[in-house]
């Protein structure tokens, strides 16, 4: 096992070479406050996650903890797992902030930076809540607001008269969701990064309307006094026009030409994937499209999701990454924005794309497992039995089995174990791997508390245990921003504006958006 220092790796994190600087933490500590350049990788999924963050094995991984001896377990099964070049940090994030280095809190601090740069370099206009809402009130309808996030998240809370429209699908689709071609186009996101990017994605087609960011997104909204909409289910028109597609495509070739983009064919591709590199490849189209085809080898990275938060999809830097999209157009404009985020990003020849294959069902080897249902929970606790529940600590907290211990796998070694062991988890990968922890014997449970019901067994709910203190699976960090706390709003904000002061110079130089 090697070990180098944080200097080290600052240095390393600024050549060439592949490497995956990976925070191995759970969600708790890692949203105090982690690196810049890290990828989040929690002990606790690290078998289920690590193969789609660093799929080489020669690839050089650089684990950062608490300084609590959790990067060296992680170590030692990536060694066994045949990674060869795994480095373990010397003193965790301790000793990085000891030495002067800045600390993020929240989430995907290179994209969220990244929109911060683009507004500022880019120069993005914004409107406010209140401006918005006076052109609603005074019935001007020369407007189209589209939501550029996930239709989950829009389902869940939006502006009054807004439509759901990812951002990778705004360059795509905006044409034929406009009543008039005149209209001034305005971009919401929860906050600000996806409401930044999509009006600049917009800006980057050339077009002669009026392009606005929503300033604050609905947190914006929220804070000026006004009510968000739940429950809305306005959705991007799927099949779209021959003449707005065949637009669409002209545009992404003048992108192509434009910035300069790299091209290549499947060929290509093929030879890339023998060579001694990392490509990633992700097909950014609906989960329509993506499902009813796509190339062999491409995971599906939807809706500007892969811009909005890169440290949630792979962890190599350096790598190749290539894009799929049969129109070009969404591949051109979400490469302009990695290749601004330093990364090496280039679009897949659609014309070259002979073979469409479907996902298949993944099915995880149950051989020598022992799954119980909640009926033989029952009558092993009978006999001396501990039962460890493995689900999320908020899940734990509204409702678990009478004499369950809740715990994660990084504490699993405090747990007090006597007789026998059945852990109740929601997924089976994740429980495989505890129990293999603490020592392969004993049963697993992906029952749930319908089932307990069913089979009598005494349930209880405990809202303060765990305490918050021992929640490291809880992603505290302004966690209820969207559930009305509008404090934890003006922090959220407050954050997002303020990463650039907190970045370093190594850290700017990464974030510098294309221009023509």
């Amino acid at each position: 096992m090697k070990y180098q220092s944080v200097q080290e790796v600052k240095a390393l994190l600024s050549g060439d070479a592949e490497i995956a600087f990976i925070d191995i933490r759970e969600n708790a500590d890692y949203g105090k406050g982690h690196p810049f350049f890290v990828s989040h990788v929690p002990y606790s999924i690290l078998e289920a996650r690590i193969g789609l963050y660093v799929p080489r094995l020669g690839t050089t991984i650089a684990l950062i903890d608490n300084g609590d001896g959790v990067s060296e377990k992680a170590a030692s099964w990536l060694e066994e797992k045949g990674y060869t070049d795994v480095l373990v940090v010397q003193g965790g994030i301790g000793e990085w902030k000891a030495a002067g280095y800045a600390l993020y809190e929240g989430i995907s601090a290179p994209s969220k930076s990244f929109g911060e740069v683009v507004e500022h370099e880019l120069g993005t206009k914004s409107i406010s809540a209140k401006e918005l809402k006076a052109r609603m009130d005074a019935g001007d309808d020369n407007f189209l607001l589209l939501d550029g996030r996930t239709p989950e998240e829009f389902n869940r809370m939006t502006i009054p008269t807004s439509t759901s429209c990812p951002n990778a699908e705004l360059g795509l689709r905006y044409q034929a969701m406009m009543a008039r071609p005149d209209q001034d186009i305005i971009v919401n996101c929860a906050g600000r990064t996806r409401s930044l990017i999509g009006a600049q994605a917009l800006n980057l087609l050339g077009l002669p309307n009026k392009i606005y960011a929503l300033e604050n997104g609905t947190m914006g909204w929220k804070l000026a006094g006004f009510e968000l909409e739940h429950g809305a289910t306005r959705t991007f028109p799927h099949e779209l026009p021959e003449d707005v597609v065949a637009s669409a495509e002209a545009k992404a070739d003048e992108l192509i030409q434009k910035y300069h983009l790299q091209v290549i064919d499947a060929e290509q591709l093929s030879a890339w994937k023998k060579e001694d590199r990392t490509t990633f490849m992700f097909d950014i189209r609906t989960a329509e499209e993506f499902d009813s085809g796509h190339p062999d080898g491409f995971r599906h990275a939807p809706g500007g999701q892969l811009v909005q938060a890169t440290d949630q999809w792979f962890a190599t830097r350096n790598a190749r990454i290539v894009l799929f999209d049969q129109h070009k157009i969404r591949a051109a404009i979400t490469a302009i924005w990695l290749k601004g985020m330093g990364h090496d990003a280039v679009l897949l020849d659609p014309a070259s794309v002979t073979e469409l294959v479907r996902i298949e069902e993944y099915e995880i080897d149950v051989s020598g497992i022992d799954l119980i249902n909640a009926h033989e929970i029952k009558q092993k606790m009978t006999n001396p039995v501990t039962i460890i529940d493995i689900r999320s600590s908020q899940d734990y907290r509204e409702l678990h089995i009478d004499g369950a211990q809740w715990s994660i796998r990084p504490k699993l070694e405090e747990v007090n174990v006597k007789g026998d062991i059945i852990i109740i988890a929601s997924e089976l990968l994740t429980a495989t791997y505890a129990l293999k922890d603490l020592g392969g014997k004993g049963a697993i449970s992906l029952t749930e508390p319908e089932d307990w019901k069913q089979a009598g067994l005494n349930l209880v709910s405990t809202p303060d245990s765990p305490p918050d203190e021992d929640r490291i699976d809880f992603l505290f960090h302004t966690h209820e921003r969207h559930s009305g706390n509008m404090d934890h709003a003006r922090e959220y904000l407050r954050w997002e504006t303020g990463l650039l002061d907190q970045m370093d110079d190594q850290e700017k130089r990464s974030l510098n958006p294309l221009r023509p």
